[in-house]
């Protein structure tokens, strides 16, 4: 059998192991390992039976041909803090490639990717308009003025797919990549510690990745958060709620409405010069001296928005394609267990398996 150098080391990174960590498991020399890893050594049926034991993954998850994107290059976009590890990222960046495979093989029966209704657009070619940008995105997706009721379904609605992901830490947000054919895919850490108008406003940020960096460029992160603030606030229709003198009451007030932060709506007050630079110093200012910054009022919490796309395909494979569950964690390449742990698959007691909203 043929097997590809490059599954070893997703697969090895997905379970957070160093080189000379799984050579010492699989009882090899680090420099043997370097070499299968590399192409330099061909890897055979035995080895691969001692890789398949130590890492959890069948023979067949060494045969795949899958592309394998590092973050960094021009197909990962993704919101963090600055301080997650070298070591987390690895994991996570592993585990998203091993995803999208699964997201691609599932898709293959669907009419999923040929819905898209996403389309790129070069800043440059609007003169660095952002939020005209943002507005003919509103306009394709056919919203209604004002705010976005559930953001999650409108961009279900539009063919992206939306994972809520365990990246392992409160420090990531979210990430976005679109591999044509396959339609845009966003995940979206589901850690319950992060709110739920950061998780729309990162969903917000990661859709103008997608739409607007078909490559990287320095300002990027300031882009994406333009068409955020656009998308989910848009001026002509915010600025009739943001009437000076803005204060924390004002914010406060308007956040169950908008479904954004107060944090967010400061800083859409400053955008549009409803605040001057020193009453938006003293409004964050507020924010920090009343633990805003790191926890808004639970009493203005809003409800937390849970996508179902990528539920209601495994549930068409389950029920209209007939497939079982251990036949679709073979069509990926994983074992049983991982596929429901991955996709959120509980037991349903003697009568078979359900699929299960993450939360």
């Amino acid at each position: 059998m043929k097997y590809n150098p490059a599954m070893v080391t997703l697969a090895r990174e997905s379970r957070g192991l160093t080189q000379s960590e799984l050579a010492e498991k699989a009882g090899l020399p680090q420099g043997t390992l370097s070499k299968l890893e590399s192409g330099a050594l061909v890897l055979s049926d035995d080895v691969v039976k001692s890789f398949s034991r130590v890492l959890l993954y069948p023979s067949s998850f060494f045969q795949q041909t899958d592309p394998v994107y590092p973050f960094g290059s021009s197909t990962f976009y993704h919101r963090k803090q600055q301080s997650v590890p070298a070591s987390i990222l690895k994991r996570i960046e592993a585990k998203i490639n091993i995803y999208r495979g699964h997201i691609v093989r599932l898709l293959r029966a669907t009419n999923v990717s040929a819905q898209c209704r996403f389309r790129r657009s070069d800043p440059d070619e609007y003169g660095g308009r952002i939020e005209e940008i943002a507005g003919l995105t509103r306009a394709a997706w056919r919203l209604q003025p004002g705010p976005i009721a559930n953001l999650v379904r409108v961009v279900e609605g539009a063919g992206g797919i939306i994972v809520r992901f365990n990246f392992e830490t409160s420090k990531m947000f979210g990430l976005s990549e679109w591999v044509p054919p396959a339609p845009p895919l966003f995940f979206i850490n589901s850690n319950p510690e992060i709110s739920a108008d950061r998780d729309r406003f990162t969903l917000a940020h990661e859709i103008g990745h997608v739409l607007l960096h078909d490559l990287p460029n320095p300002n990027m992160e300031n882009e994406a958060n333009r068409f955020a603030g656009e998308l989910l606030m848009p001026e002509t229709d915010i600025r009739a709620h943001l009437i000076p003198p803005i204060k924390l009451h004002t914010v406060a007030r308007l956040k169950p409405f908008w479904k954004v932060s107060m944090a967010a709506l400061i800083e859409r007050a400053r955008e549009l010069d409803v605040v001057n630079h020193n009453q938006y110093v003293y409004l964050r200012m507020q924010l920090q001296q009343k633990g805003y910054r790191h926890r808004e009022p639970v009493e203005l919490d809003i409800q937390r928005e849970q996508p179902s796309l990528l539920s209601e395909i495994i549930e068409a494979h389950l029920g209209q394609l007939g497939y079982s569950i251990d036949e679709l964690a073979e069509m990926v390449n994983i074992h049983t267990d991982e596929f429901k742990e991955y996709h959120g698959i509980a037991p349903q007691g003697r009568h078979g398996l359900r699929v299960i909203r993450k939360s």
